[in-house]
């Protein structure tokens, strides 16, 4: 791809952790939150899937080393910082110690906020420090790896790939429906996400973005289609395996949500050069955000509650 789209792949990014970090204030903003939810994950993975470099003689241990510096040692560092504040918080310092200290342990192992389904009765939270967000490194690195032999397999060619595809996706769907809980490091979620990447990477292919960004009336067409089809799926939150009222539809909504956020960016970007600068530069560092934004949060909730409340 040119690099002249690094900048408005940027900006996405930015969008996308914008919306993040405004559904998380729990601040209902209608419309906002509701479409933006729609998006704001799969913007990622389609993104990923459009920067995707195929190389046929690849060893897979070698896509494995690059992946897991890439987004399994970031994931480490930011848990581990976040368990060892609030371990020497909340029980070092407060000589409170017991074998629950180290609860959020196994949530940095488990890597997903809850054990089932939200809404169960018997279920259980794992990531109680703050870190619930950080699930999405982990969920892409699984999914990432799963593309990777699709793309082998299908020697880059789309067709194939779309085919092999179909049968991850059939496994995601059956998972989500048979398996009685969320599975660790998002495996469930990550083998649906590989739709996302497949999608990333044929629009790559086929250069959509500028192609349908040259074509006003598709946009107004595809931009109505996505709300109206969002609307009729209702709430997701691929976190917990939420999908509204259907996968497959949710596949076609996720995606236009990502593409007229990448439609959105390359308008910034060429015609309001200040917030595209803005927005690739925090596009540029979303994993801290994405890692520490409710840590961030808790501190400016107390910070304000001592300075409103003394």
């Amino acid at each position: 791809m040119d690099k002249k789209r690094i900048a408005w792949m940027d900006i996405s990014k930015a969008l996308g952790i914008l919306v993040v970090l405004i559904v998380h204030t729990e601040v209902s903003l209608g419309p906002v939150t509701f479409l933006g939810g729609m998006f704001y994950m799969p913007v990622f993975f389609v993104l990923s899937g459009m920067t995707f470099s195929y190389h046929p003689g690849e060893s897979f241990l070698t896509f494995v080393g690059k992946k897991t510096r890439r987004l399994l040692i970031p994931y480490l560092g930011y848990n581990l910082f976040l368990f060892l504040f609030f371990f020497l918080k909340n029980h070092l310092l407060a000589g409170q110690m017991d074998k629950e200290s180290f609860f959020p342990l196994w949530g940095i192992l488990y890597s997903r906020n809850c054990l089932r389904p939200m809404g169960s009765s018997d279920n259980v939270y794992f990531m109680q420090i703050l870190n619930a967000p950080t699930w999405f490194l982990t969920g892409l690195f699984v999914s990432l790896l799963v593309f990777w032999i699709l793309m082998q397999a299908a020697g880059g060619e789309h067709k194939k790939l779309l085919l092999l595809n179909s049968g991850i996706l059939a496994a995601a769907i059956l998972l989500h429906y048979l398996c009685p809980i969320l599975l660790p490091w998002s495996v469930d979620c990550a083998l649906y996400a590989v739709s996302f990447l497949c999608f990333g990477k044929i629009a790559a292919d086929k250069d959509l973005v500028e192609k349908i960004y040259q074509k006003p009336l598709l946009l107004v067409l595809l931009a109505a289609a996505f709300v109206g089809l969002s609307v009729l799926n209702g709430d997701v939150n691929m976190s917990v395996a939420i999908y509204g009222r259907s996968m497959l539809l949710y596949l076609v909504v996720g995606s236009l949500g990502a593409l007229l956020c990448m439609e959105v960016s390359l308008f910034l970007e060429r015609r309001v050069r200040f917030v595209g600068k803005a927005g690739m530069w925090l596009g540029r560092h979303t994993m801290p955000v994405l890692c520490l934004h409710l840590f961030v949060y808790s501190i400016i909730g107390v910070i304000l509650g001592r300075f409103l409340g003394g």
